[in-house]
């Protein structure tokens, strides 16, 4: 079956993560680029995670899942080292309307984590349908080579740019190839041009 890729937008939604290991660690670093309303349920979590807990960035509650307790988020990763309680999650998840994933279990997902080459609004996501996470990891890897850390503050520029395109001019295909134009250029060009304008 062929997929529907989006981005989500994960504000104000209730993200449910189950497990406290170094999985879940890495699925909950990914939905905090995001999400603002997190819980995390497991008997024991990382360093990394009671970090984010002190912080108040998600909220922890100790001890073993129980049924009932996957009900009413919008998004649920189950990410425990027991491949039944993945399942169950997983089950009780989607059976409330949740998107749900149970890591390293594609018949039990409804949504996959793509791997992700992440420099602030520029995002590139790659995924295989659940065949082949090493594969998607391996081109994330050369990606990152590509597009490097620049490409942030680029987008953000262009950003900004298109906005103060778009009141300025009218809508017109001049004011569309101007914007393109603009796309196609290269961060390290935008860099230089702000140096220039600095020191001058």
């Amino acid at each position: 079956m062929s997929l529907y890729p989006v981005f989500l937008k994960l504000e104000g939604r209730k993200v449910l993560i189950v497990g406290g290991g170094n999985i879940a660690e890495q699925k909950i670093e990914g939905v905090l680029r995001s999400a603002t309303d997190v819980t995390v349920i497991a008997p024991q979590i990382t360093d990394r995670i009671q970090t984010w807990a002190k912080e108040k960035r998600v909220r922890y509650v100790a001890g073993e899942y129980r049924r009932g307790m996957a009900r009413g988020y919008f998004l649920v990763i189950a990410a425990t080292d027991s491949e039944s309680i993945n399942r169950a999650v997983y089950e009780e998840a989607r059976s409330a309307g949740a998107l749900a994933n149970a890591v390293d279990d594609p018949q039990y997902c409804n949504f996959y984590a793509p791997a992700v080459v992440n420099r602030d609004d520029f995002q590139i996501a790659i995924s295989t349908g659940g065949a082949s996470p090493a594969l998607a990891q391996h081109i994330r890897r050369e990606l990152e080579e590509k597009y490097g850390v620049e490409y942030g503050p680029w987008t953000g520029w262009l950003g900004r740019a298109r906005q103060a395109l778009r009141q300025a001019l009218p809508r017109s295909e001049n004011r569309k190839q101007l914007i393109r134009m603009l796309a196609l250029g290269r961060p390290h060009e935008i860099s230089n041009h702000h140096q220039g304008e600095n020191h001058g």
